[in-house]
């Protein structure tokens, strides 16, 4: 693990990852299976998806619910209390994005990824 030496360290650590703040942000409005988050984070394989799961379980930041009397095994994903928290970061991170697209002239590829921004 990297050396902390701020508060401003530890978000960067936990969040860090390519994927990691999309799923937590597209988490805090509903829960989601792993193939709905594999099509909103186009281009991440399923191996490194559930990598960032897993860590973003251990950080405290997701939970993972297994239903095994269903077949076949369904899986779902929340945002946990504290994973919350992080919400108004994520939404000025994706605004920021946004006002730099639009500062530059160019189109976002994937627009759905911030759209829970603009209902907050």
């Amino acid at each position: 693990m990297n050396k902390i030496n701020t508060g401003f360290d530890v978000v960067q650590n936990i969040i860090s990852g390519k994927w990691k703040s999309i799923i937590l942000y597209q988490l805090g409005y509903e829960q989601k299976r792993t193939k709905d988050l594999l099509k909103i984070c186009e281009g991440v394989s399923h191996k490194v998806l559930n990598e960032q799961l897993k860590q973003m379980q251990q950080d405290g930041l997701v939970n993972r619910a297994v239903y095994a009397d269903e077949v076949p095994i369904r899986v779902e994903y929340s945002i946990s209390d504290y994973g919350r928290t992080l919400l108004p970061l994520l939404k000025e991170m994706c605004d920021a994005g946004d006002n730099h697209l639009k500062r530059e002239g160019i189109t976002a590829g994937n627009n759905t990824i911030c759209e829970h921004s603009k209902s907050l």
